[in-house]
């Protein structure tokens, strides 16, 4: 979750073949995600075409059952890693109080999400 242009997610597979990986990314698109990232569109091809996984688009940390459903996948997953939960909203450094809360919120919700995507051992 939360691997913008997908560079972890390759680096992953790249490092671990054996293992498949679902990437997924708040970019709502390819499209956008080619526009936004200068890397986007090697990243997504190597990670698709050579190694043939799979990329969520919109995936939304807080709901992640419906962008899993909504993408296809049906299995639940081993792991569920948050590459860098930040809200990247910038009101926020005015107010160290209000930084922290809204973000012990965006991570409470992540984990609550996450565990019901979770294999029982996982």
């Amino acid at each position: 979750v939360g691997d913008g242009d997908l560079s972890f997610s390759l680096a992953l597979k790249r490092a671990y073949p054996q293992i498949h990986v679902t990437a997924s990314t708040l970019v709502e698109s390819p499209t956008v995600l080619y526009q936004t990232y200068a890397n986007a569109v090697e990243t997504t091809k190597e990670f698709q075409d050579t190694w043939s996984e799979q990329i969520i688009y919109g995936a939304d940390a807080t709901k992640l059952e419906d962008s899993i459903q909504a993408s296809g996948e049906e299995e639940n997953f081993d792991v569920i890693l948050f590459n860098h939960p930040h809200l990247g909203d910038g009101t926020l450094l005015e107010s160290e109080k209000l930084h922290a809360e809204r973000h012990y919120a965006l991570l409470s919700h992540y984990f609550f999400s996450a565990k019901r995507l979770l294999k029982v051992d996982g």
